[in-house]
């Protein structure tokens, strides 16, 4: 019997789907417009938090869809002044739930011609300099010969493949702080019927393409598993779908995020990245053989 062929490189599976589409990394430009869709509804203190620590930097707009029914939630884009990011219009009554305003506000930010395409929800706290480092991501990984489809600077142990040289290469990134590179925000838009996944289909997903092992289960507040395969949000397929079109979705080391409403410890949300994490490597289990992938 002959011996289990090693899994290639997590790395050199990415530049040959590059390779296979036709994908070209690109560094950011100077003169790059770069904008996020801010979505709200309510919750006025976690929205205030989310504002201040978005103002604390500057270089890019803010488009505000608001889908709010309180008064005082309404009037706060009237109210709220910011010294450094650009808000540039706000649009009330975006409704229809969250998928309705991300489509809404990614299909807006296509339409204005922004070259980097970002999603920001309402209870998201980014410390001082996020914005430099999540551009950043863009340079360390095409530098790498990876082209970055989407970063974000909320980083989360258990959504990591590998941690490379201030970045990490991962296999989910959701819509609570999300940047797309313009095309792979297309992709995003025009494939959006298509992201529903499983908690199996999603594993089937990485042991196919990277030999990797997800370990997934659907889980109560108490960490009980309660049964082995549940429908995830349709966010989760933004990096399943970008790598079929190859597109890496890439993370900060460390984190510079944190959750004002679901903190590590919620399902799938595990602890922060930390900066020791720093070139420290693989983290999920790999098939040795492309037979026990497929199985």
């Amino acid at each position: 019997m002959s011996d289990p062929i090693p899994a290639p490189p997590v790395t050199e599976v990415i530049r040959f789907l590059q390779t296979a589409t036709g994908t070209v990394c690109r560094w950011p430009q100077p003169g790059d417009r770069v904008g996020f869709a801010l979505s709200s509804k309510d919750r006025v203190s976690f929205t205030r938090q989310t504002l201040q620590a978005l103002d604390a930097d500057g270089g890019f707009d803010i488009i505000w869809n608001d889908g709010s029914d309180e008064a005082e939630a309404r009037a706060l884009p009237r109210t709220f002044h910011f010294r450094n990011a650009r808000l540039m219009e706000v649009n009330y009554d975006v409704r229809g739930g969250p998928d309705q305003s991300i489509r809404f506000g990614l299909e807006r930010l296509l339409q204005l011609g922004y070259d980097y395409v970002g999603l920001i929800e309402n209870d998201i706290v980014m410390q001082p300099g996020w914005f430099r480092r999540l551009m950043n991501l863009f340079a360390l990984a095409a530098a790498d010969g990876i082209a970055c489809g989407a970063a974000t600077v909320r980083s989360f142990e258990g959504r990591v493949i590998e941690h490379r040289s201030g970045y990490s290469i991962n296999w989910g990134t959701g819509a609570g702080m999300i940047l797309f590179a313009r095309p792979a925000a297309e992709v995003i838009l025009q494939q959006y019927s298509k992201l529903k996944m499983s908690t199996s289909s999603i594993s089937r997903f990485y042991s196919r393409l990277f030999r990797l092992d997800l370990n997934l289960r659907a889980q109560d507040s108490t960490g009980r598993v309660v049964e082995q395969d549940a429908w995830m949000t349709l966010d989760w397929g933004y990096t399943p779908m970008l790598y079929m079109h190859g597109y890496a979705s890439v993370g900060s080391i460390p984190n510079l995020a944190r959750d004002l409403e679901f903190p590590p410890g919620h399902y799938l949300l595990s602890d922060y990245v930390r900066p020791e994490r720093h070139n420290a490597g693989l983290v999920l289990r790999r098939s040795p053989s492309p037979v026990a992938a497929l199985a």
